[in-house]
């Protein structure tokens, strides 16, 4: 981390009241959206997004207390995740039993474990710049964009190709349904839409569209009273 950049940590974005509605889903353990395995997703197209790279740095935006952080970390990279909310943070070091130690950035506390490389930043993702986390060779990106709000996915856009080393790559899963069915996240962001937003500065490419019958995808359906839903996979890879 940039020395220049350790300051006193400013939470106020936090305040927001978008951040609140997360905020408070956390605080009540309202996260059915959490899963206790590692996404077949990663688990898949792990190998494509490394290049069968070790010693990587990866970025998991959105991150919740995903166990896709201690896998990836476990295949030999640095991971970097970052969530709006501490009890997440604070529920990922304590329910995989590591120790950690805090400090913190300009908007963002920063949780770091002991024994392993791994971090999490704990703050408004789009507060993260390269001059306080680095840059990052590839990023997983597992509904996350789906959960940005429709007017600031541009701007997610832009944060992720500002945080990207040159040839760095992008492994995305989003959710496809008809998005007439339900009007807030997480978002339909089918294949047309993140070619709309990634294509001017990443090769776009399509790995899978995966049909709904997965267990995952069964309980998001049901859950959202979706008539059908699809998992789009895709590979961006900085030109």
């Amino acid at each position: 981390w940039s020395p220049a950049c350790v300051k006193s940590c400013n939470m106020s974005q936090l305040e927001s009241q978008e951040g609140s509605y997360w905020l408070e889903r956390w605080e009540k353990g309202m996260t059915g959206w959490h899963k206790d395995a590692v996404d077949q997703i990663l688990q898949k197209y792990f190998d494509l997004l490394s290049g069968g790279k070790s010693n990587l740095s990866i970025l998991v935006p959105l991150c919740g207390k995903t166990l896709d952080i201690t896998w990836i970390c476990e295949k030999g990279h640095n991971v970097v995740g970052c969530d709006l909310s501490d009890v997440a943070a604070r529920e990922f070091f304590e329910e995989n039993n590591m120790l950690y130690s805090t400090s913190e950035l300009p908007d963002f506390k920063v949780y770091s474990a002991t024994n392993k490389n791994i971090k999490f930043l704990v703050g408004d993702i789009f507060k993260l710049t390269s001059d306080c986390a680095g840059t990052f060779d590839a990023i997983w990106d597992c509904n996350a964009l789906v959960a940005v709000n429709v007017e600031d996915r541009v701007k997610y856009a832009e944060l992720l190709t500002n945080l990207l080393n040159p040839q760095g790559k992008v492994l995305m899963a989003t959710w496809e349904y008809n998005q007439a069915e339900r009007a807030k996240h997480p978002f339909s962001v089918p294949n047309s839409l993140v070619k709309q937003f990634f294509d001017s500065k990443f090769d776009v490419e399509l790995l899978a569209r995966m049909d709904g019958s997965d267990a995952y995808t069964v309980r998001f359906t049901k859950k959202f009273s979706l008539s059908y839903a699809f998992r789009p996979v895709h590979m961006l890879v900085m030109k």
